[in-house]
């Protein structure tokens, strides 16, 4: 089996190429927050000269679709103060620039006058110097519970009964939370070098707040449940059934405030937010009614699957030997099944921060 720790970069599929009504709820929290800010720094937008460029990054941006009408808002409220600004939009990613480029391609963005677009495929882990000293506005939203695989060996992500680490004890969990907070730290002190002063980073991180209420928790224990289904059937290996593991962390409110906290974070960062929130599954509110209906819960069912297979894919396939990649569509049949037999939501709990470079 190839180095876990060289295979492991989770990107979203092509199913993410649509602006989700879970990232319409995030961008209706965010948005608002994003205009206070502009307004506050409109003297400096006012007197920014035509030779000057407003440089805005989404860190783990997928395709660029899902925050294509935030920042279109942002935009258009920045050109109310400056029509004849610059403006460039930097999108972060591991996923193929094909998506990207398909995405912008169509997109009103691109539409727009004095606005430029640059794809960047990279981890967001690692260092910008094409942004160093330039960036004003930073934006992220469902990406930074994703851990860092290029710092860990390849026995890291391994585990022979839970597939996430929001499935384990607190002591097994233990590893993975300061693996989060070392990732997390270098994330903010790249961004650090990256913002201008006064320059703001608004972060719509996935959170754990407490009990079951973590994101999407019902797919993550469904699928541990298919896995130990099929190992147990001679269908998975132990050695597979160790290795199909997803490796992303929800932190806690108290765990981010607690980094944030730190003496190095602090003298770079003012704290101006950091608010749980939990945004109630889109698809599940729709069809709660209904599923008495044999049709609108196997509707729901497949839909839940396709949205749990968009995030947890390409982690899955990680752990499957190379003679058993078909077996993934068993999985997701299995996923859907398990949903339409015990139809649940999968609510998106968040903590939304605001950081001001000092």
């Amino acid at each position: 089996m190839k180095n876990a720790s060289q295979q492991y970069s989770p990107t979203m599929t092509k199913d993410y190429s649509r602006i989700s009504d879970t990232a319409r709820a995030v961008n209706a929290e965010v948005l608002p927050r994003i205009a206070s800010y502009i307004r506050h720094i409109s003297p400096k937008i006012a007197t920014m000269s035509v030779d000057e460029v407003f440089v805005i990054a989404d860190y783990g941006a997928s395709d660029g679709v899902n925050s294509s009408e935030l920042f279109e808002a942002v935009i258009c409220q920045i050109h109310e103060v400056n029509p004849q600004l610059s403006i460039k939009l930097v999108y972060i990613d591991l996923a193929d620039a094909a998506n990207f480029d398909a995405f912008w391609a169509t997109s009103a963005l691109a539409k727009l006058k004095h606005v430029e677009a640059q794809y960047i495929q990279r981890s967001f882990y690692e260092p910008f110097p094409e942004i160093a000293g330039k960036l004003r506005i930073g934006f992220s939203s469902t990406a930074l519970h994703w851990l860092n695989a290029k710092t860990v060996g390849p026995d890291y992500f391994r585990h022979p009964l839970c597939i996430q680490p929001n499935q384990l004890s607190d002591f097994e969990r233990r590893k993975f939370a300061e693996k989060w907070k070392a990732d997390c730290r270098t994330f903010l002190q790249e961004c650090s070098r990256s913002l201008v002063k006064g320059g703001a980073l608004f972060m719509a991180n996935l959170a754990n707040l407490g009990d079951d209420r973590w994101p999407a928790s019902p797919g993550y224990n469904n699928l541990m449940d298919i896995c130990q289904d099929l190992y147990e059937v001679n269908m998975l290996s132990k050695a597979e059934l160790n290795a199909i593991f997803i490796p992303d962390y929800f932190a806690s409110p108290h765990e981010m405030s607690g980094l944030l906290d730190e003496d190095d974070l602090r003298r770079c960062f003012a704290v101006k937010a950091v608010d749980p929130m939990t945004i109630p599954c889109a698809y599940f509110s729709k069809a709660k009614d209904k599923l008495d209906d044999p049709q609108e819960r196997s509707m729901l069912a497949a839909t839940l699957a396709h949205v749990v297979r968009a995030w947890s894919e390409s982690s899955m396939r990680i752990g499957l030997h190379a003679d058993k990649k078909e077996l993934i569509e068993d999985i997701y049949r299995r996923l859907q099944d398990k949903f339409y037999e015990k139809p649940e939501g999968l609510p998106y709990q968040y903590c939304l921060l605001e950081l001001v470079k000092r």
